[in-house]
């Protein structure tokens, strides 16, 4: 019996709370600060061939005076900055390996932020991406010695180029975003005609918080993430 089965293609970043960045372009250097974040994820710890994601970020604001816009702790000040300074840059590099499938790439990041109203900023971003994709054919167990996939593009991998876009709106109290991924579906070919083109799925994430003031040092900040591709 033989089933079908559609599941995402992106890496899944359960710390996107502290590097929004990772799942939307318009992020980049927002908050005015420079950052760098190393982050990792193993799921199912201890299972051969379960998903494994590293990545590497940078962000920055080019900005002629720097300026907090959000508070690091409930008892440091919040001024509104000059209008000096709306671009913001970012990269990351990343590899992320599900099983036999493994894909290791590079984003690179300009966005642009402006000022609405009072302490309201509305940031635009666009990515180029590109990743190499494989599949490790070393780890399987092939009783047909004229597969396809040995002979093919699969085994030595394929270079798929991309890119991303993204909204977001930052306040004080509240931020929203909203971001596409993958957006002209780019795809390889792989292996032979044996094989349909590897075509890849645009990929949309809406995400946000509110941040309600508790005490004079403490607030409470429930957060959302929607997430949903063309399949």
């Amino acid at each position: 019996m033989a089933f079908k089965l559609n599941a995402q293609q992106l890496p899944l970043y359960s710390q996107y709370l502290f590097n929004r960045y990772l799942i939307n372009p318009a992020v980049a250097g927002s908050d005015g600060y420079t950052s760098f974040n190393l982050t990792a994820r193993e799921q199912w710890l201890g299972y051969s061939g379960a998903p494994r994601t590293y990545s590497v970020s940078y962000q920055a604001r080019l900005l002629k005076r720097s300026y907090i816009l959000r508070n690091t702790s409930a008892r440091r000040r919040i001024f509104r900055p000059k209008s000096e300074g709306k671009v913001g840059l970012g990269g990351y590099i990343f590899s992320d390996k599900n099983g036999l499938v493994q894909r290791t790439g590079a984003q690179f990041t300009y966005a642009y932020h402006t000022w609405l109203y009072g302490e309201t900023q509305l940031s635009f971003g666009l990515s180029a991406t590109a990743f190499h994709f494989r599949i490790n054919e070393d780890q399987i167990m092939f009783e047909d010695p004229d597969d396809p996939i040995l002979f093919g593009d699969l085994r030595k991998g394929v270079f798929v180029p991309d890119a991303n876009f993204g909204v977001y709106l930052l306040n004080y109290r509240y931020n929203v975003g909203f971001s596409i991924e993958q957006l002209f579906q780019s795809f390889g070919k792989v292996g032979n005609t044996t094989y349909d083109n590897l075509t890849l799925m645009r990929h949309y994430y809406l995400f946000g918080s509110y941040t309600y003031p508790l005490t004079h040092e403490s607030d409470l900040q429930p957060n959302f993430m929607f997430r949903m591709s063309e399949q």
